[in-house]
């Protein structure tokens, strides 16, 4: 089995949009779009990670991170997503 670096995941999961577009703009044969769901699966990249900027060094860390990775500077919680929905 393989395995990818973050930036290896995050570059697939742009391929992967872009074969889905072109896939939508042409009539894919049905073999194609079995053997692209197929191959989509296996690879199973999942959603991105959500993210969040560091309020002291402005890097990218992930969004439930308690301290920034980078500056270990302490990070206020964030409401969780599902609370977000809600207030809409």
């Amino acid at each position: 089995m393989s395995s990818f670096t973050d930036a290896a995941v995050t570059e697939l999961r742009s391929i992967v949009a872009v074969i889905d577009q072109e896939i939508l703009q042409l009539p894919p044969t049905p073999v194609l779009r079995e053997a692209w769901a197929k191959l989509v699966h296996v690879m199973a990249l999942g959603p991105a990670p959500q993210t969040r900027e560091c309020p002291a060094c402005h890097t990218i860390g992930m969004r439930a991170a308690s301290r920034c990775g980078h500056c270990w500077a302490a990070l206020e919680p964030l409401p969780s997503l599902s609370d977000k929905a809600v207030e809409k």
